[in-house]
């Protein structure tokens, strides 16, 4: 037990060293290898009705019994009139989980935002998965059911990627947190979450990311 504590506690320090310029780099390329997966068609019709997205590059979970969770990540606002998408605001997650489970597990993780409401739980502290905010397992296929609409059924769905296949993930409990420190040091001064999210994108890493959403969701044709 106090092993596992110790694994837990020590993957922040080694594991996510990235500075968040390296992160948005590390973002872009999670979110290619996702959006390249076949039936990842589903995953960008929903895209296309979202209000953001969050990205974890890497979200490490260890797991002997008692098993936990850590990532280090970004959020994007997206304005679904005018198109234009607004941020990053760094952030994080972590979590705590119960039942038979054992190994390390490293994923990435992409969180699509279906509403005002999952945005703003990004701008809080200490907000938990699965409590106020809805999470699920976001749907799989070449593209959504026509007869369905998605956002009436959850706040967030999740999708979790490792080489290039979908992997499972339970986020229920998880608690998603500001990152001070990432946002202080790419912006080179203490700016509220909530403002982070009004801000258009500035820097290279950022309209790359950017630019690589919009050509999903405007260029990309439906299947």
């Amino acid at each position: 037990m106090k092993k596992l504590i110790f694994v837990l506690l020590s993957v922040p320090l080694f594991v996510f060293a990235a500075t968040p310029a390296e992160r948005l780099t590390s973002a872009l390329s999670i979110l290619k290898e996702l959006s390249n997966i076949p039936d990842s068609g589903a995953f960008v019709d929903l895209l296309r009705q979202s209000e953001g997205i969050a990205i974890y590059p890497s979200l490490i979970k260890v797991g002997l019994v008692i098993g936990g969770q850590y990532g280090e990540g970004l959020v994007f606002k997206r304005d679904v009139n005018s198109g234009k998408w607004f941020g990053p605001l760094f952030v994080k997650l972590s979590g705590l989980s119960l039942g038979a489970q054992i190994g390390v597990q490293n994923v990435g993780l992409v969180l699509v935002l279906m509403n005002e409401d999952a945005v703003k739980s990004f701008t809080s502290s200490n907000v938990t998965l699965g409590g106020n905010i809805s999470v699920a397992a976001g749907p799989m296929g070449r593209s959504l059911s026509a007869d369905t609409d998605y956002k009436l059924q959850a706040s967030i769905y999740s999708y979790s990627v490792s080489k290039g296949f979908f992997a499972g993930l339970s986020l229920q409990g998880s608690v998603v947190q500001v990152d001070e420190d990432a946002n202080k040091q790419f912006y080179g001064s203490v700016v509220s979450a909530s403002d982070l999210l009004k801000a258009e994108p500035k820097t290279k890493e950022a309209i790359d990311l950017i630019n690589y959403l919009n050509n999903l969701i405007y260029l990309q044709p439906n299947i």
